[in-house]
């Protein structure tokens, strides 16, 4: 285990922080180089809130059998066609879903398949938490 540094400024002990303030610089130095830039962290962040409405978590969980039109999306989640299109703009936005027009008929899809594994890890660890 490597050694603390030698810093011991006390502060209030409580059951979530230190007693005393001491850091190891070799484990700070290798969690700082995980942390993602404020722009990225900015973006990770605003793919889930994308995510975050149980609508959105819906629509993304019908698209994974494959490409759906608005229409049928609204008719699966029994939603109005209008609230259905505003959910698909948000998760457009994000580039979580891509569209393609044909005709009048606007198709929706997933943009990227990464966003169903990690619905599913989700769920599974929810499930996980369940049967604890």
């Amino acid at each position: 285990m490597p050694s603390r540094g030698t810093s011991t400024a006390k502060r209030t002990a409580r059951a979530d922080s230190c007693g005393v303030f001491s850091t190891d610089a070799e484990r700070v130095n290798a969690a700082r180089a995980v942390v993602p830039s404020d722009a990225m962290a900015e973006s990770i962040a605003a793919a889930f809130k994308a995510i975050s409405h149980p609508t959105r978590v819906r629509i993304l969980r019908a698209l994974s059998g494959g490409e759906l039109c608005v229409c049928e999306i609204s008719e699966v989640l029994g939603l109005s066609v209008s609230a259905t299109s505003h959910q698909l703009s948000l998760l457009k936005a994000q580039r979580l879903v891509q569209s393609r027009s044909e005709g009048k008929l606007v198709h929706y899809s997933l943009g990227d398949r990464f966003v169903l594994a990690l619905l599913e890890d989700c769920a599974r660890h929810l499930d996980d938490e369940e049967a604890a």
